[in-house]
């Protein structure tokens, strides 16, 4: 499969994804506000959320990986190191906030 093709393919498939993964967090993060409101004590609500809260958070790093994999396809180097740099951007933000709390 050439690159060209692989490319098609992912921007095919890729929208899907993000769309499946936007509305199975929607449903966790509704479902875990019905289980908290019956019962707020219990961990199942929490469990939900935080599973809701990783979908949402995944959709834009499924777009981030798709613009490197099509960026290293092509061979363009800007657009891989910027999108690169934003990577380590948020991963740099996001161990700081882990090590702060």
């Amino acid at each position: 499969m050439t690159s060209r093709v692989a490319a098609a393919v992912a921007d095919r498939v890729l929208p899907w994804l993000m769309l499946c993964v936007f509305w199975a967090a929607f449903a966790c993060l509704a479902a875990g506000l019905v289980v908290w409101l019956a019962q707020p004590t219990g961990g199942a609500a929490s469990a939900l959320l935080t599973i809701g809260l990783l979908g949402l958070l995944a959709n834009p790093l499924l777009k981030l990986l798709a613009v490197i994999a099509a960026s290293a396809g092509e061979r363009d180097w800007l657009t891989l190191g910027a999108t690169l740099a934003v990577l380590a951007i948020l991963m740099a933000l996001t161990l700081r906030d882990a090590l702060r709390s």
